[in-house]
């Protein structure tokens, strides 16, 4: 016996301890961010919450496209054309400041007043508890410590047994063991990575899509029958190819790609087929 315990038995022990570590980390995870200040976020911070600035600025550009207020110029740029909707949000004003002449998708996201604007959000949602402040985030990636703990104690049970030439169990005790630590090793690594939302907000998250589940894309719904109210509620929560439904060309310019393979052309279908055909000669 190696440190006065059998294998079988330090296994045991060491199961133990692993999953008494992974409770606390998920403890401490679940736990920060829970308590947020305010109101509940509008569009656009939902937005900024499900997929961050990307998304938040290309909902804005959408609900200025939707009330008629820019359009598609040459060389793949946008401008505006109208004023932007009445109570709009800052950054959906200040997308609109940037497109009082033609721009590209790239200039908008490098505005200035859009980065300014995108600043005051991410403080906003940072103050309300939304977002995970910077002590959180350590806190939360500290709650994986005893993980590595763990594994260490195992590695170093496996490395000492193997310098001393003594027994830490059978076969398959070693061979548990070499798996618990690396199961620990690679969960503590997977915890490491930490947030940017707090808990109260993936909690918001999953009730909005679980409310609005007919918009999810993946349902493929009809958005010719659908108002721009819900367009822009199913981008905020969903990400942005209900754009891509409705406006193709305009949600090509603001970086939404349709990542799905096209069909082929006849001419291409036409090869495919004559290559297919075996050659009987």
């Amino acid at each position: 016996m190696l440190w006065g315990v059998d294998g079988p038995h330090f296994l045991l022990d060491y199961a133990v301890a692993a999953v008494a570590a992974l409770a606390v980390a998920l403890t401490v995870r679940g736990l920060t961010g829970r308590r947020t200040i305010g109101g509940e976020p509008g569009l656009i911070e939902l937005a900024y919450l499900t997929d961050r600035a990307a998304l938040a600025c290309q909902l804005a550009v959408a609900t200025l496209r939707r009330a008629g207020a820019l359009r598609p110029a040459e060389l793949a740029t946008m401008v505006a054309v109208a004023p932007p909707p009445a109570r709009s949000t800052p950054l959906v004003r200040a997308v609109h400041a940037a497109l009082r002449r033609p721009q590209t998708w790239a200039a908008v996201l490098a505005d200035p007043g859009v980065n300014r604007s995108l600043r005051r959000l991410v403080a906003g949602l940072l103050r309300d508890g939304w977002l995970l402040t910077r002590w959180q985030r350590r806190r939360i990636a500290l709650g994986a410590v005893p993980l590595f703990a763990v594994a260490a104690v195992g590695i170093l049970r496996l490395v000492e047994s193997a310098a001393q030439s003594r027994d830490a169990g059978g076969p398959a005790s070693v061979v548990g063991l070499l798996l618990g630590c690396g199961v620990t090793l690679l969960g503590g690594w997977w915890l490491c990575e930490v947030p940017e939302i707090g808990a109260a907000a993936r909690r918001l998250l999953r009730q909005a899509r679980r409310t609005h589940a007919d918009l999810d894309p993946q349902r493929r719904p009809a958005w010719s029958e659908r108002g721009t109210d819900e367009l822009l509620t199913a981008m905020a929560l969903f990400g942005a190819r209900p754009l891509l439904a409705v406006d193709p060309r305009f949600a090509d310019l603001v970086g939404v790609h349709d990542d799905r393979p096209r069909p082929p052309t006849p001419r291409q279908a036409a090869r495919h087929e004559r290559r297919d055909v075996p050659d009987n000669r």
